[in-house]
Parts: structure tokens; C-alpha cells; sequence
């Protein structure tokens, strides 16, 4: 019996690259409240953090209003501006053939979440996910894993949570359950590492060799 059976990934960062819609909506909403734009490589450090935290960093005011406009915009270009990461179909269907039981928590909407898995044909590869609006809060809070945990009907000791922030890292921590994290395509590595999950890749083609790996260690 393996030790890891069930993955849990995030989405942002992780599987696909959404900033170019990501950024056209938070300056679309910016400009909506005639506020400053902001620059795409300081926006794009906040994908995988809640929007709330990026506006409030940003010093701009009403955060419910800007949210607003956001999730509007984004309605119009989020799914159709998103792009799969170099590799991750390939990882994906490997996984599946290796008999990995996988699941997606992200702090992406769920209509925008249903966007992307449609658009990839996704729908085979993951049994269950879990988008922002069903949980009470959202990454660092654990309570994504947790709900996809038990969507998975899995132990949180034979699961892996796989993401690219430290939001991640920290609310793996927060269920407990282990987490690898990968390296960002949105930067932020020294943080990520400092964050201390349990086990690091450069690339998502990384982690069935992983996997390998932690099975045949303590199986």
C-alpha cells in the first residue's frame, strides 16, 4: 500500500497561468473607481493571495466595490485568457495512469474554476475541487483541503497537497496534512522555500519521480 494515494492541487501557479486575465480585471476595477493602475509584475505577485489582501496592499478603497468590478470583469476574460502550464497535461494523465486519486482546491470562483477544468477537459482527471465560495475562508485558512479531503472521502495522512505560495504551504500546515511546493511561475521563491513545506520541486514533471520516491521510502 503507498504511503501518498491522493494529491490536492491548487490551481494559479500550480496548473495553469491566468495573470493576463488576472490583470486586465484587477486594473479594469482599479480604473472603474479612478484609482491608479497598477503594474502587471506587482499584480501578478498577488495570484493565489485573496483579492482583499492585494487592494488593501495597494492602499485602494472600497474593497467590496473593487471586488466587484473584478468579478465582473473577469466573467468576460478569466477562462478565455488562462493557459495551461508547460507540461502539466502530460503530469497529469501520468499521475491518472499511476493510479493517483487527484482533486483541486483553488481560490478561483467557482464558476471561473468550472471555466478552466471545461476548457482543458479537466472533468476526467479530477474527482472533486473546491472553489473560493464554498468555504468559509479562504487559503492560508485550511478549509479548502479539508472540504477536499472529504469530497475525496481521503485521510489527510495519505494525501499531498501540491501549490505554489505560501498560502498554500500554510494552510496544508493548518489541516495537517504534507504539501510540496512548486516553483512559481509569479515568483516569490525565497518566501516560498522559507515557508518550509514538506518537499520542494522546480516543476510540476517533478513530481511523479516525487511521489516515487516518498512511496518507496516508507512503503
Amino acid at each position: 500500500m503507498r504511503a501518498i494515494d491522493c494529491l490536492i492541487f491548487d490551481l494559479d501557479g500550480t496548473l495553469i497561468d491566468s495573470s493576463v486575465g488576472v490583470i486586465d480585471a484587477v486594473n479594469y476595477s482599479l480604473r472603474m473607481m479612478n484609482l491608479p493602475q497598477q503594474a502587471p509584475e506587482k499584480i501578478v505577485r498577488y495570484i493565489g493571495f485573496p483579492v482583499e489582501k492585494m487592494y488593501a496592499d495597494f492602499g485602494a478603497k472600497p474593497v467590496e466595490e473593487l471586488h466587484h468590478h473584478f468579478q465582473s470583469r473577469a466573467a468576460q476574460s478569466m477562462v478565455a485568457s488562462t493557459v495551461p502550464l508547460d507540461g502539466v497535461d502530460r503530469t497529469l494523465m501520468r499521475l491518472q495512469a499511476d493510479g493517483y486519486r487527484m482533486a483541486i482546491a483553488t481560490t478561483k470562483i467557482r464558476p471561473h474554476l468550472d471555466g478552466v477544468i471545461a476548457k482543458f477537459g479537466w472533468g476526467r482527471l479530477f474527482e472533486t475541487s473546491v472553489a473560493a465560495d464554498e468555504v468559509a475562508a479562504v487559503k492560508p485558512a485550511p478549509d479548502a483541503f479539508r472540504l477536499a479531503l472529504r469530497r475525496l472521502g481521503a485521510s489527510a495522512g495519505r494525501a499531498l497537497v501540491v501549490g505554489d505560495t505560501i498560502n498554500d504551504v500554510y494552510a496544508a500546515h493548518r489541516v495537517p496534512v504534507r504539501v510540496v511546493a512548486v516553483e512559481s511561475p509569479y515568483g516569490g521563491l525565497d518566501e516560498l522555500q522559507a515557508s518550509r513545506p514538506d518537499y520542494f520541486v522546480r516543476t510540476l514533471a517533478d513530481l511523479p519521480g516525487l511521489l516515487t520516491q516518498i512511496n518507496n521510502h516508507t512503503g
